[in-house]
């Protein structure tokens, strides 16, 4: 039969295809991803664009609405206990150097007929203004205690990991290219019939990877800095982020969830080439969340469980997604497509 015999000529020439031409495929394709993650860098630094300062401002956000409502939080809790415990101040008394007092009132109104430093020194000037204890509390946390939030240790610290969010960046920009490569090199490895699965994969493994980066970066990590953040709140304790730990935790996570996005896929390939069947899946589903558990621990770069457990239930639910793909899919593919 023909098929047969295209079959048995496709056996032949992988049998032909040594080691060396596997390792020189890599190589090459190695080469080529490269290439495109360093054009994807580059764009990062287009002066018209600015990417890469963009995105670590964008990576800025969530550390910045956290502590917002973290130092808000606090002011409304003190407001809330001067107010339960009636404690009004009906009048303020301060002393104003007269000198700095006039020329404060002429920047900001410098038309008006203002009396000379002279003439109001030493007096008592009263303002109609009745504020309670708790007014000051929530005026002071809008004036006083707006914090910078993050900080640096070092003087590089901050050009080393603008660098390393440009090229995160610049992976996701490229990662097309990059997973066009990947797919490429399997396929150099299978036969024409199972060459099939790479042209249908490959977008679907691409937009898996962006919609683990986009959940991760819009959703995750303003979720986990939040809740790590309430522990500050019960404690008493005021934060301050590193910029070093914060944006290594914000640029390495969102990677780790795209490609831990993939796993329905993979699951899907080993069970189309043969490799395993859903019954091994579902027999091994104990083992696989044991993996999967430790997994989160060691790809998450914060020691703390919320980021972990946030990797750790997406990937246990992907996983019994492509047990439900597996069951669920079509007859496999014929060996003439």
């Amino acid at each position: 039969m023909p098929a047969d015999k295209d079959l048995f000529e496709e056996e032949r020439s992988m049998v032909a295809m040594s080691f060396g031409d596997h390792i020189e495929e890599l190589r090459v394709r190695l080469i080529l991803a490269l290439l495109g993650l360093a054009v994807g860098v580059l764009i990062t630094f287009v002066p018209p664009l600015n990417l890469g300062f963009r995105v670590m401002r964008q990576m800025e956000g969530p550390a910045e609405i956290a502590l917002d409502h973290f130092y808000t939080k606090r002011a409304s809790e003190r407001a809330l206990e001067a107010e339960k415990n009636h404690k009004w101040t009906q009048s303020l008394k301060m002393a104003i150097p007269a000198e700095e007092y006039v020329r404060a009132l002429e920047r900001i109104a410098p038309d008006l007929k203002l009396p000379k430093a002279e003439a109001i020194q030493g007096k008592e000037i009263e303002f109609p203004v009745t504020l309670s204890e708790a007014d000051l509390i929530r005026t002071q946390a809008k004036i006083n205690e707006k914090k910078n939030p993050i900080i640096t240790l070092a003087p590089l610290e901050g050009i080393t990991i603008f660098f390393m969010v440009c090229l995160t960046t610049g992976l996701v920009i490229a990662s097309p290219w990059v997973f066009y490569q990947i797919w490429a090199f399997i396929a150099a490895g299978l036969y024409k019939h199972e060459r099939a699965y790479v042209n249908k994969f490959l977008p679907i493994s691409l937009g898996l990877f962006l919609s683990g980066v986009m959940i991760c970066f819009f959703g995750v990590l303003p979720v986990t800095l939040s809740i790590l953040l309430e522990f500050n709140v019960m404690l008493g304790i005021e934060p301050s982020l590193r910029l070093t730990d914060w944006m290594g935790f914000a640029t390495i996570l969102p990677v780790v969830f795209g490609v831990c996005f993939e796993t329905p896929l993979v699951m899907l390939i080993l069970e189309r080439i043969g490799i395993l069947s859903v019954d091994d899946f579902r027999s091994k589903r104990k083992y696989a969340i044991l993996i999967i558990v430790v997994a989160a621990a060691l790809l998450t770069p914060g020691p703390d469980v919320f980021s972990q457990c946030m990797l750790a239930v997406p990937m246990i639910g992907l996983y019994e997604l492509g047990i439900v793909l597996i069951a669920r899919r079509p007859g496999k593919l014929k060996e003439s497509d």
